[in-house]
């Protein structure tokens, strides 16, 4: 007797819910169609993804390009001038009766060239350690300086390495005070911002002395593009 064989004859009505329609039924073409709609829109979207990404990087890249600082490299725009050195004297270390009758400390240092104008207001003067480089804060001290004395008042705290300078003219006639803080300041109160001579006398001016200690003084800053810089051991 002979086994009956599989039933070849399709099912009625529509698989039922997670079983595969058979190839070549209309349920069957269907699903296949919403895949690949699915798949061409997944592929759509991915596209999309890609195009906003590369958008943003291109976005981010003019922004960086358009604010980015000059570069003399780039070859436009004025290109900075050479480095303006300035040379002075050896110190020379001194002593003073300042306005309290306390003994202040001081170091005289002559601005013996410069290899460019530079001017006060292009500079800043600096006390700094020969070791590492490290500035020396001058603690917020207000220079006390006259036309006839550089130390008029009460010389910087002796417990701290407080210090300011005095500027005089190459005639010795004095003109301006500089402290870390404050900055630069006119002592007959006229202008501050004046041309630095060659020849003109820096006085370093502290309440206790620093020579021969790994100390130097220092000038930097910049003048018409052009870096300014300039040092001696005290």
């Amino acid at each position: 007797m002979t086994e009956p064989g599989p039933d070849l004859t399709p099912p009625d009505g529509p698989p039922r819910a997670g079983e595969p329609a058979p190839p070549g039924t209309y349920d069957g073409r269907a699903r296949a169609f919403r895949e690949q709609q699915t798949q061409r829109r997944s592929r759509r979207r991915e596209l999309v993804g890609q195009l906003v990404v590369v958008a943003i990087i291109l976005v981010g890249i003019y922004a960086i390009v358009a604010t980015k600082p000059f570069n003399p490299s780039n070859g436009s725009g004025p290109t900075p001038g050479p480095p303006i050195t300035v040379t002075f004297t050896k110190p020379i270390v001194g002593t003073v009766t300042c306005g309290n009758g306390a003994t202040g400390y001081t170091e005289q240092v002559v601005w013996a060239n410069a290899t460019g104008r530079v001017t006060t207001g292009d500079v800043s003067l600096r006390v700094y350690e020969l070791i590492d480089g490290d500035i020396v804060n001058d603690m917020g001290v207000i220079p006390n300086a006259t036309t006839m004395s550089v130390c008029a008042g009460a010389p910087p705290n002796p417990a701290t390495l407080a210090w300011y300078v005095v500027i005089a003219a190459p005639n010795g006639s004095t003109q301006l005070t500089y402290a870390f803080s404050p900055g630069w300041a006119s002592v007959t109160h006229g202008a501050w911002n004046v041309p630095i001579e060659n020849g003109t006398i820096m006085t370093v001016v502290m309440g206790t002395s620093i020579a021969g200690r790994g100390f130097g003084f220092a000038v930097v800053g910049f003048a018409g593009g052009s870096a300014v810089k300039g040092s001696v051991p005290l």
